[in-house]
């Protein structure tokens, strides 16, 4: 009977390579009889990073917790802000034209009579332009105010919901030296080539200084090229450029306007053909187009990239990247697992780049193999994958789809791409009846709350036909809205400003590390 693997190789290193290790570092330390569990990551000298990742999702802190990650060094280190949500600027318009902005956040709003409080909302709410999540949750009130998201004595289990954002260059040299220091082994060499068995299992890789290097599982992190799954493998790239239209970025790095009033959320601004992040670093702030190549050039896009960001950006020059938008078909293939932009990528719109990492190193510990490989195993992992990958895509795609501008852009995002067929009746249905976690079946990241705060900000229930059956009367309404009142009241009144609440965190006298010089996304 065969064994546990215990001889790992990761190719590649950046974001996908280096969490991958210390979280298999950290993972496999869990099992019986691991300690000769041996783990190399082979990384090239001269390959650059993309970076991907500058923004995070809900559950980066609990990772960095289970890998014994200290907040305060990591924020130290990587120049690190909090993230309670997503502010979408200009993607659709009021019916004067006037732009129209709605903001996701991370907390949970509280039911109203067992229901969705949108119900009670839609019937009763004074006037049309009139915010849903500001009427079900604090987030707004707090973000407004440039507040954290927790006091400077709790811990991360008292507070509003949050994520992170990072500089994605010092992140990965961050979780380099806490990988190693835990016993991954890093070789600086190029890989030159990859070999195969007579069953097509790779059997080792040839680096250009140390020859061969034996190999028992490969997690290939060598980003968009897919060196192993795409090259050595041959295993076929779905694109979803037939979904998402946009396969560029020009990214860029400049500094804060006053870099004590951090904002505490990611901005996401639509311009003519796609949309500019925004990410609030602790000493800069990372930007740039995420923009289709078949609406505007790479000289239009940096052009109305710096248009947009004004005298901030003067002097700087915006680095052009290919985004590949889709996945490779199955990204566990024989005994190669491909982790990060390897296995696949959806559009930065969401931040899911490390959160997918993330997922797919959890996927893998929890049905860790054999030294056979058996295909139940690794089919298993490739439909988790496919299904995670496909449901980021499809809540991207709702925010294209729902758009209501008229540049060229825009209507064919809204008319000529294809919409999974569940979507499209998704959307039927909830024009009659808010969206409920039953609609949506297993989710990993994106659950009905979050399709309902896009779908009352993009005004999908402006004139729709909701039920409003579940709907609670005037009265409870009323004292749902007082008690959220006294709850950002009590709020803004006790919580830190944000950029305090870093300072304390960090414990340090202010200053900042050197920036990467990585493009991001």
């Amino acid at each position: 009977m065969a064994g546990p693997v215990r001889d790992i190789t990761i190719v590649g290193g950046g974001t996908a390579g280096w969490l991958t290790a210390i979280v298999l570092v950290t993972y496999l330390k869990w099992r019986p009889g691991a300690d000769d569990t041996k783990i190399t990551l082979v990384e090239s000298p001269n390959v650059p990073t993309v970076g991907v990742g500058e923004a995070t999702v809900p559950g980066m802190a609990y990772i960095l917790r289970q890998c014994g990650i200290d907040e305060g060094e990591f924020f130290r280190r990587t120049n690190a802000t909090f993230k309670m949500g997503v502010l979408f600027r200009h993607w659709n318009r009021w019916p004067d034209g006037s732009p129209r902005d709605f903001f996701t956040p991370f907390n949970i709003p509280h039911a109203l009579a067992g229901h969705s409080p949108g119900y009670a909302f839609q019937r009763h709410r004074g006037h049309p332009q009139e915010d849903f999540v500001d009427a079900v949750s604090p987030t707004l009130a707090l973000v407004s105010r440039l507040k954290g998201p927790r006091r400077l004595q709790d811990d991360a289990s008292q507070s509003m919901g949050y994520a992170y954002h990072l500089d994605a260059g010092l992140f990965a040299a961050f979780l380099k030296e806490e990988a190693t220091a835990r016993g991954v082994t890093h070789i600086l060499e190029n890989v030159t080539a990859v070999n195969q068995d007579e069953r097509g299992y790779i059997s080792s890789l040839t680096l250009e200084e140390s020859g061969d290097h034996p190999v028992e599982l490969v997690i290939d992190c060598t980003g968009f090229r897919g060196m192993i799954v795409n090259g050595a493998l041959e295993e076929p790239f779905i694109s979803y450029g037939n979904h998402l239209l946009n396969d560029s970025a020009a990214a860029v790095q400049i500094p804060h306007a006053d870099s004590t009033k951090l904002t505490p959320f990611t901005s996401s601004h639509a311009l003519t053909a796609g949309w500019v992040w925004n990410v609030p670093l602790y000493n800069r702030v990372g930007t740039g187009y995420v923009f289709s190549s078949a609406f505007k050039s790479d000289d239009e896009a940096k052009a109305e990239l710096l248009q947009h960001l004004g005298p901030l950006a003067e002097g700087h020059e915006p680095r052009i990247l290919r985004m590949r938008v889709g996945r490779a078909r199955r990204s566990w293939v024989k005994n190669c697992v491909a982790i990060g932009l390897s296995g696949g990528f959806i559009e930065p719109l969401e931040a899911t780049a490390i959160y997918m990492i993330e997922m797919a190193t959890r996927y893998l510990t929890s049905g860790w193999p054999t030294t056979d490989f058996p295909e139940p195993v690794s089919n298993a992992f490739n439909k988790k994958m496919v299904a995670l990958q496909e449901e980021i895509r499809d809540f991207i795609l709702l925010h294209y789809r729902l758009n209501n501008r008229d540049e060229p852009f825009w209507q064919a995002a809204r008319n000529d791409v294809d919409v999974p067929d569940a979507l499209l009746e998704r959307l039927e249905l909830w024009r009659h009846l808010l969206p409920n976690q039953q609609d949506l079946g297993l989710t990993e990241l994106f659950n009905f709350w979050n399709y309902q705060f896009v779908l009352f900000g993009k005004g999908f229930y402006d004139h729709g036909e909701l039920a409003l059956g579940f709907t609670a009367s005037e009265e409870a309404w009323e004292q749902y809205q007082a008690g959220l009142l006294d709850q950002k009241r009590n709020m803004v009144a006790h919580l830190p400003d944000h950029w305090d609440l870093i300072n304390h965190i960090r414990g340090d006298n202010g200053s900042a590390l050197e920036s990467s010089h990585d493009a991001i996304l």
